[in-house]
């Protein structure tokens, strides 16, 4: 049985995910098993990615577009099958150092989750994520040391309050007491409430920068669809199990912001943007829906 399942998905992505696999196949801990997901990509990353797989590679293409909190709960589901220990969440678009699994698996407590350093491709010595924190209130996060050059103040081991699912490491047991993802959110924010949940879990975080990625950032999303998504989704985390009246307050006060916005950039020629999707995120939160934007 394979200690680790890495569970990747992919879409429309295939360059990347074909950068990140090789960086796993120089990986100093082997005893992994990488669960690969294509979630119904447009392009031909099926045909790209079927021809380019190692024995430890099992690949799962999906025929529709289940989003990123369902397809990698896919891929969590088949690695506990397959009797991973721990899960390793991946995203497709990063580069692993070759110890970054084995400093991981040494340093990560069994009643914990964890975290590497994480910096950017390009720049390589620049911080894309160092630990987070996590406002619960307002369901906002920040990437600590974000854009800082890398150095002696990001190299120590701590106890974080959020974690970015761009790489996180759960232990079987951490899972089965916490729960998989959020399909409601769909993509977006799944990172935010699992991390409120593991909190509320007593679940400790942990930054270890032994370990080592590196991050495209940006490679699957972006632009109008993000900014709906991060809106709906963080009303959604703000005002869970807050009253009636203060959902609509909230939903309402981003509405008209997203709103006025919107207008301004269709004054200016721009149409259906970043303020639309902050516009259509928030009136989509007053009405309840979940999942996939609607068309």
């Amino acid at each position: 049985m394979p200690k680790v399942g890495i569970v990747i998905s992919n879409y429309n992505g295939w360059q990347d995910t074909l950068v990140c696999l090789e960086s796993l196949r120089r990986q100093t801990c082997r005893d992994f098993e990488v669960i690969l997901l294509d979630d119904a990509s447009t392009d031909d990353s099926v045909q790209r990615l079927r021809g380019s797989l190692d024995d430890n590679v099992v690949f799962l293409p999906q025929k529709q577009n289940l989003g990123f909190a369902a397809v990698n709960n896919v891929g969590i589901r088949r690695a506990l099958e397959d009797g991973a220990d721990w899960v390793m969440l991946l995203n497709n678009d990063t580069t692993c150092e070759p110890d970054m699994l084995e400093v991981l698996l040494q340093q990560t407590p069994p009643d914990g989750v964890s975290c590497p350093k994480m910096l950017f491709m390009d720049p390589p010595d620049e911080i894309w994520f160092a630990g987070g924190t996590l406002d619960r209130k307002t369901g906002q996060v920040v990437h600590l040391g974000g854009h800082a050059k890398d150095g002696p103040s990001f190299s120590e081991k701590k106890q974080v309050g959020f974690i970015t699912f761009c790489c996180v490491m759960l232990p079987r047991a951490v899972i089965e007491k916490v729960g998989y993802l959020d399909e409601d959110l769909f993509m977006y924010c799944e990172d935010v409430d699992y991390c409120i949940r593991l909190t509320d879990a007593g679940v400790p975080m942990w930054y270890l920068p032994g370990a080592v990625l590196h991050h495209k950032a940006g490679g699957t999303a972006g632009g109008m669809l993000s900014v709906y998504y991060i809106t709906r989704n963080t009303l959604a985390l703000r005002c869970r199990g807050r009253s009636a009246a203060y959902r609509r307050f909230a939903g309402t006060l981003a509405a008209i912001k997203g709103g006025a916005c919107c207008l301004a950039a269709a004054a200016l020629g721009h149409h259906k943007g970043r303020s639309y999707g902050e516009w259509r995120g928030a009136v989509d939160f007053l009405k309840g829906r979940t999942g996939r934007m609607p068309v």
